[in-house]
């Protein structure tokens, strides 16, 4: 590719990956440091941009050089976001998701698709139960935060800072158009990690079964926007929502807790591993080659929102079967 026309979709690709409203010719000053009419010479051509220039702007919009140049090496840059008790607090942790969907809802044409082995993340916030239990649970188990170590769970552990940036994640998230591609096994985790805590001697059995309660109100919460194919929040009026969510029950396999976002002619990768921490990159043949292997997926599974009564409620009723085989365990719910 002539430099030219490198520097050209360099820029073009940074234009692409800005939140919308935001100048490039702003950025590109700010970023290398130069005057406005520079940055405007260089977006214009006039000026060819040196290696370091390129590298400074690569670095700070995840672009990888290979990409740029065309090179096929088969490597894909990443930025890393890790929730440690050395890292970014959590109340960090959920304002960074909320910037992300904000900048992804200002879009005009904008879209998620969402493969998950687990509850979705952004429906733990549907319920302040659920939401208590799982900050507890990632804090102390999974972030192995120390001031956890000797804690036992309570419904007052959240934050209200927390709670209140965690309701706008889901308030953002229920704007956005999207495709979730489930499995009949996605809420064993949320499940298991309640029976775990009652056999521990962490929670006690009646906050489990407030727990309970909220995961089994977020599902039916989930099956009435499959039904209507709408997301909205609990309470709302969702008569008056626009279609804009589709649900696929997944037969073939649990995959990964896998996120696309597209917006307008961009698109962005998130993987989650760890539980909370995740990987994004905007590498462009990367993310082409996740959304072919994605369509592959919705294509052999079932749609159950809108369409297929019968279907959805043979999804949802295996769902709803698994609370009393979990209650049913020696620690029981009930005594």
């Amino acid at each position: 590719m002539p430099e030219k026309l490198i520097q050209e979709y360099l820029f073009q690709h940074i234009k692409e990956l800005l939140p919308k409203g935001a100048a490039l010719v702003d950025v590109i000053a700010e970023t290398l440091h130069v005057s406005p009419d520079s940055a405007y010479r260089r977006i214009r051509g006039e000026t060819q941009i040196v290696l370091e220039e390129a590298k400074v702007l690569c670095n700070r919009y995840s672009i990888s050089l290979d990409q740029l140049l065309n090179l096929r090496s088969g490597s894909v840059v990443f930025d890393n976001v890790v929730l440690g008790a050395t890292t970014v607090n959590f109340t960090t942790y959920l304002t960074g998701i909320l910037s992300e969907l904000k900048t992804l809802d200002a879009y005009q044409e904008k879209n998620i698709t969402y493969i998950t082995n687990d509850l979705p993340f952004f429906y733990q916030f549907c319920y302040q139960p659920l939401f208590a239990f799982r900050y507890f649970f990632w804090m102390k188990t999974m972030v192995q935060d120390p001031a956890f170590l000797h804690q036992k769970f309570s419904l007052n552990c959240l934050p209200p800072a927390t709670e209140e940036i965690g309701r706008e994640v889901l308030a953002v998230y229920s704007k956005i158009p999207s495709t979730e591609i489930w499995n009949t096994e996605s809420i064993n985790g949320i499940l298991t990690q309640i029976i775990y805590y009652l056999e521990a001697g962490i929670i006690t059995k009646a906050d489990a079964a407030k727990v309970y309660e909220a995961v089994h109100k977020t599902i039916e919460h989930i099956e009435q926007q499959a039904e209507w194919g709408c997301k909205f929040l609990p309470g709302e009026n969702l008569r008056v929502k626009k279609e804009n969510f589709r649900l696929f029950h997944n037969r073939v396999g649990l995959g990964d807790n896998t996120i696309l976002t597209t917006r307008d002619d961009a698109k962005k990768l998130y993987l989650n591993y760890d539980a909370l921490s995740y990987m994004t990159t905007t590498d462009e043949m990367f993310c082409n080659m996740v959304q072919q292997q994605l369509q592959t997926i919705i294509r052999r599974s079932t749609l159950i929102s809108t369409v297929s009564e019968k279907q959805r409620n043979i999804f949802f009723n295996i769902l709803y079967s698994k609370f009393p085989a979990y209650d049913a365990t020696k620690t029981k719910l009930s005594t």
